[in-house]
């Protein structure tokens, strides 16, 4: 049984093909796909495609993210104080490919489980989920301090989660946690596109990490055709430098505009950084 992981998308739907065809010469028999399957990048709908061909050819698991809960709450009205802005960082490109998604595709987001336990004949279960197997936005990263209290909680031997982009796997607790990558923002990794073979053998489930060149300039001519730069200015020269392989963040950028912001203001609010702070954090981390 081979299986490819894929997570984190992101609407890369160029990424995304040229992932989901390297896995088919790797034997790939079917999918697992960990969430976060739009935003970010541009059109959103060529994503939603890809997807849709994949599973109607391939036998496929899909597990909610946390962006799937943002165009969730979104059409339910929660979170109704956070204004999301044409030519904001902090909103823009949230706004961007919600006003882009179809009804059908959220209802389709809201069927889906944020974890799930995986049974396949003489071999060991294991969950996949996205953040954690009880929050979409909970980080499983080996360094967190939470980490252990975490996965002292986790019910089987292996847990495959995405959300954090950083091609990995630790143990735990006798507990084995992999992350298969990001395959549309992928992070401190020279730019690849990653994903993950599992295969299992003898009893035991064996993980193969893959890291793959694609046409990064063309994602980058769609982000520029698109207009992401004026959409959310400094949201897109984080993109834009971790697709090209730069060793940053659109979350590190986040975190020094919201220095400045706190510094220069002193109010805290990352929903709402000016532009201005944005401009400053990507000036100081030279993208």
């Amino acid at each position: 049984m081979r299986i490819a992981v894929l997570a984190d998308i992101h609407s890369n739907h160029i990424a995304l093909d040229a992932c989901v065809k390297e896995a088919l010469v790797r034997g790939a028999e079917e999918f697992i796909f960990l969430g976060d399957y739009i935003g970010e990048l541009t059109c959103p709908q060529k994503t939603m495609e890809s997807l849709r061909r994949i599973r109607e050819s391939n036998p496929c698991t899909f597990i909610r993210g946390n962006k799937e809960d943002y165009w969730i709450n979104r059409k339910n009205g929660k979170n109704a104080d956070w204004q999301w802005k044409d030519g904001s960082s902090g909103s823009g490109m949230l706004k961007y490919a919600y006003d882009r998604l179809e009804e059908k595709d959220i209802q389709w987001f809201e069927e889906l489980p944020i974890s799930k336990r995986m049974h396949y004949p003489e071999m060991p279960e294991f969950v996949i989920c996205h953040g954690s197997p009880w929050r979409a936005n909970e980080d499983l990263r080996e360094d967190y301090d939470y980490i252990d209290e975490v996965t002292k909680k986790l019910e089987t031997e292996l847990t495959i989660c995405g959300h954090f982009h950083i091609q990995c796997q630790y143990t735990r607790h006798e507990k084995r946690i992999v992350n298969p990558g990001s395959v549309g923002v992928p992070l401190f990794c020279d730019g690849k596109a990653q994903f993950m073979m599992l295969e299992g053998i003898s009893g035991q489930w064996n993980t193969d990490f893959v890291s793959l060149s694609y046409d990064v300039e063309s994602v980058i001519r769609e982000m520029d055709e698109e207009g992401l730069s004026k959409q959310a200015p400094g949201w897109y020269r984080a993109t834009k430098a971790v697709l090209m392989g730069k060793e940053v963040s659109p979350a590190i950028v986040l975190f020094k505009a919201l220095e400045f912001f706190e510094r220069y203001t002193g109010k805290n609010d990352w929903k709402n950084i000016p532009e201005e702070y944005w401009n400053m954090a990507c000036e100081e981390l030279g993208i």
